[in-house]
């Protein structure tokens, strides 16, 4: 079969053409090249002349680059091309190679003692959601030492629960566990993490020794307990031996009308027999069986206040009215018009619930006054 159109045929140069071809193209890059240079000449006259830099510089420079840094720092905001190399870092179709990535970064910032960068690359790490078991154990172990350097135990022993999930004889994060039970004081935890880890090391001293102090604070944070218990119940006895007399003298105290003997006292009740002076005294009954009251005088006139911490109910007004402004006690440094004689004070006290205020007799005692129907 023959073709309707003939192939061109290439032609062959010869020794010399091909010579002169190569000399003619390197005369016409040469000729290119200094054009651009001349260009370029050109361009640069109007720009102000650049400062050669040294080698010192050229290799600070690269040092700063984020291809040849070594550290960054994460409390400035991140450079555009710092963003970037993250990204490739961690855009990674590989839940467990991204999970990876964050764990190192977590253990590094963990080296430096940033604890909560730390914290942060390890939760990114769990959320990568990768299938490798072992890998989450570790991922969580570390955030749980992170946590623990940062005091938060209670977050710790959550983690380590969670790593164990994942694999339970994960050593890390058993004996890390032990630790946060003890700073909790929570000694049966601790004991029993201690056995956990006994499981697989029966000889190891270390936990061996850590179980028995907790077998030991244990026992101590019981006896403890056991007293604070009584402590609790003969100040209950008291308190309510208190209500009880104050019930007898016929004194109103706002609750208690609904106390019951057999209920246990509300705090409440308690807080209405309770100075809220900062001295925080008490009812109190002395060995006559008299009550002992905390008693506040205020001044408005001055803005000024006397606190009685034990007004024996037995005393008359006048009586301490004498004390605190007689003939032979100095005038206080607010009553610049040594105003405040026994003679001509007058004394009321207020009735909270209705916004009014009653005449006190100054001669009355304050058991008396305090059967005022008010």
């Amino acid at each position: 079969m023959s073709s309707g159109s003939k192939k061109p045929v290439k032609k062959v140069l010869t020794e010399e053409e091909r010579v002169e071809m190569c000399r003619k193209m390197d005369e016409d890059l040469d000729i290119f090249i200094e054009e651009m240079k001349a260009k370029h000449k050109e361009k640069m006259k109007n720009q102000p002349p650049k400062e050669e830099k040294s080698i010192d510089q050229i290799i600070e420079e690269l040092e700063r680059h984020p291809a040849f840094a070594e550290e960054i720092d994460l409390s400035k905001p991140l450079t555009t091309e710092v963003e970037g190399l993250m990204a490739l870092k961690y855009e990674c179709d590989d839940p467990t190679a991204r999970a990876d990535n964050y764990r190192e970064d977590g253990n590094d910032n963990f080296k430096k003692k940033l604890y909560r960068i730390a914290i942060a690359n390890y939760t990114e790490g769990i959320t990568s959601n990768s299938p490798d078991r072992q890998l989450n154990a570790v991922l969580y172990t570390n955030r749980a030492a992170a946590q623990f350097r940062l005091g938060n135990y209670r977050s710790a022993f959550n983690d380590c629960i969670f790593a164990r999930k994942y694999k339970v004889d994960h050593m890390k994060a058993i004996l890390k566990g032990i630790n946060c039970c003890l700073e909790m004081k929570k000694y049966d935890h601790c004991i029993k993490w201690c056995d956990a880890a006994l499981l697989m090391d029966p000889d190891d001293k270390d936990v061996l020794d850590t179980r028995s102090k907790a077998e030991r604070l244990k026992k101590l944070k019981e006896l403890e307990n056991r007293k604070q218990a009584v402590k609790e119940r003969k100040e209950e006895a008291e308190e309510k031996k208190l209500i009880e007399l104050i019930q007898k003298k016929g004194v109103k105290i706002a609750g208690l009308d609904k106390l019951k003997k057999e209920t246990k006292l509300s705090p409440l009740v308690l807080a209405n027999i309770e100075s809220h002076h900062p001295a925080g005294a008490k009812v109190k009954v002395d060995e006559e069986n008299n009550l002992l009251w905390p008693v506040l005088f205020f001044y408005p006139e001055y803005s000024q206040t006397d606190f009685i911490e034990a007004f024996n109910e037995t005393n008359t007004f006048a009586d301490h009215i004498l004390h605190m402004f007689g003939e032979e006690v100095q005038p206080p440094s607010w009553d610049t018009d040594n105003k405040y004689k026994p003679e001509s004070i007058q004394i009321f006290f207020e009735n909270r619930e209705e916004e009014k205020i009653y005449p006190v007799d100054i001669n009355s005692t304050l058991a008396k006054t305090m059967l005022h129907k008010k």
